[in-house]
């Protein structure tokens, strides 16, 4: 199920008829990273939660044969010190078969996420925050979702992204981004033809039941000037079901800043 999160600022949106769980009040939370397709797996989290911030639920879609669940070390980083989740072995997902079609224009002005060391270049979709909660990206095999909730690419401030891990059995847009390391670059492909360069600094692991998504999503570290991007999946630990498909336990948020 959807977990709340105590925010630093109440985010208001329009009503969309597809409304999530949440709370009524100053609250930002994360769908849970289960199938669109299957019932849902009622999961207890284990572990004392730490480190706390959590993207976009992705849908988690198992192989054929249920594998156990995977574990992993939950981060606890300073708000101010870059930190890294250590590289775990996992399951493997093959790439989903090639879009038959065009991917539909948005009115945010964002063509793509580009970074071929991490498997990105993919096209982005706008999600919204629905009664306080992030919406999971619709298209879960090939878009990366833009809240425009947060700052654009190129505007200053932190600009959040978030795409799943896994979709239908297959790698979803942020399958690789586990990988990232400090130094790794990331391009916001712009639909005016400019290309904003960012660097990873910070890639952590945390628990889905206790994340800062307040210091996440606000950061009262980042200097002032300094631009900032976001980008939250699923990862670690999953419980499968009897279906075949599972929910995450934890999030990978991984942040990166301009340099050019």
């Amino acid at each position: 199920m959807p977990t709340d999160f105590t925010g630093a600022k109440r985010i208001t949106r329009r009503t969309r008829a597809s409304a999530l769980v949440s709370t009524a009040v100053i609250f930002i939370s994360v769908a849970a990273c289960s199938s669109d397709r299957q019932p849902e797996v009622t999961v207890a989290p284990t572990g004392s939660a730490t480190a706390t911030a959590t993207g976009t639920a992705t849908s988690t879609p198992t192989p054929t044969e249920t594998p156990k669940p995977i574990p992993t070390t939950v981060g606890t980083p300073q708000a101010a010190t870059p930190a890294f989740v250590a590289s775990t072995g996992k399951t493997y997902f093959p790439p989903p078969p090639p879009r038959e079609t065009a991917p539909p224009a948005n009115n945010v002005g964002i063509a793509r996420v580009y970074a071929p060391n991490l498997g990105l270049d993919h096209y982005v979709e706008v999600d919204n925050i629905i009664n306080n909660e992030m919406e999971s990206p619709r298209d879960g095999s090939y878009a990366v979702g833009f809240y425009p909730d947060f700052d654009r690419p190129g505007a200053g401030g932190n600009s959040v992204f978030s795409a799943h891990e896994t979709w239908n059995h297959f790698q979803g847009p942020f399958y690789q981004l586990v990988g990232a390391k400090a130094g790794d670059e990331i391009t916001i492909v712009m639909s005016d033809g400019r290309n904003l360069r960012y660097r990873v600094f910070s890639n952590v692991r945390y628990e889905v039941d206790s994340m800062p998504m307040a210091e996440i999503l606000w950061p009262t570290k980042r200097p002032k000037g300094e631009e900032w991007l976001t980008m939250f999946t699923c990862g670690g630990r999953i419980v499968y079901g009897t279906n075949g498909f599972g929910e995450y336990l934890d999030r990978d948020v991984i942040i990166a800043k301009r340099i050019q």
